[in-house]
């Protein structure tokens, strides 16, 4: 599914560092797993988790078999969006606000960039549509839960990738006012308990490594690209028994 920051591209090149030692039953979660464009190129034990409820509602119900519109009109479009913008559910349960949204907006925005719709000859949404579609069969085993990174129950000696809200970039509806620093104290908190925790950023703090980085093209809309150096970051390992890992109060 075209998501907006999806790993997809890149998820086979990561993934051979994130789960290079993984053992045999060990849990791998994301708590940040957006559009699943790594956590469906993972078997095993798997928790896929977002705080946008209409997020995991759509991969619950796709996952459980739910039917779904394969056309959606700029009118069905606009009557989702209210009530995602109310918070109600008078005509759309949380399942079908999600797939309207993902589905029917521009880029994978979310009701925050327009309805895509067609143009130039293509028709995006039956290209997002497909695309979503090629997930379905890997869902299965996935355990879907709604929630903040910090709430989650984590089995034990879990491996933990974090594909966050990247600092001074952009945010959306569901991302604004992400405390990054709170975030980077979590991270080190975790690490401290035992878990393996990889995060996907741009830059990090003093105390973290760059274990892999890429260039990567990136379009801003149909004539401006960008080129950005995805990094992927640990804790440093010579750091982890000076920290001591506490509650945070946050």
């Amino acid at each position: 599914m075209k998501f907006m920051g999806s790993k997809n591209r890149i998820a086979k090149e990561i993934l051979l560092i994130i789960l290079k030692d993984r053992k045999e039953g060990q849990f791998y979660i994301e708590p940040f797993c957006g559009g699943l464009g790594t956590m469906d190129k993972v078997l095993g034990n798997r928790i896929a988790s977002d705080k946008n409820k209409y997020l995991i509602a759509m991969w619950q119900g796709l996952q459980n078999g739910r039917t779904y519109p394969r056309v959606i009109s700029r009118e069905i479009y606009c009557q989702a969006r209210n009530e995602y913008n109310n918070k109600t559910n008078i005509d759309f349960d949380d399942f079908m606000i999600g797939w309207i949204g993902w589905m029917g907006s521009y880029n994978g925005r979310f009701f925050d960039g327009g309805y895509s719709g067609k143009s130039s000859g293509r028709n995006y949404v039956d290209e997002q549509i497909r695309n979503t579609e090629k997930q379905l069969d890997k869902l299965k085993g996935i355990k879907f839960i709604t929630g903040d990174y910090d709430k989650i129950e984590y089995t034990e000696g879990s491996i933990i990738y974090c594909d966050i809200p990247y600092k001074d970039t952009k945010q959306y509806a569901t991302s604004k006012n992400f405390n990054h620093h709170n975030f980077w104290q979590w991270v080190r908190e975790m690490v401290g308990r035992g878990h393996k925790v990889f995060v996907s950023e741009y830059n990090a703090p003093n105390d973290f490594e760059c274990v892999w980085e890429k260039q990567i093209t990136n379009a801003m809309n149909n004539k401006n690209t960008y080129k950005p150096i995805e990094k992927l970051f640990v804790f440093k390992k010579e750091l982890l028994n000076k920290h001591k890992p506490e509650r945070l109060m946050i």
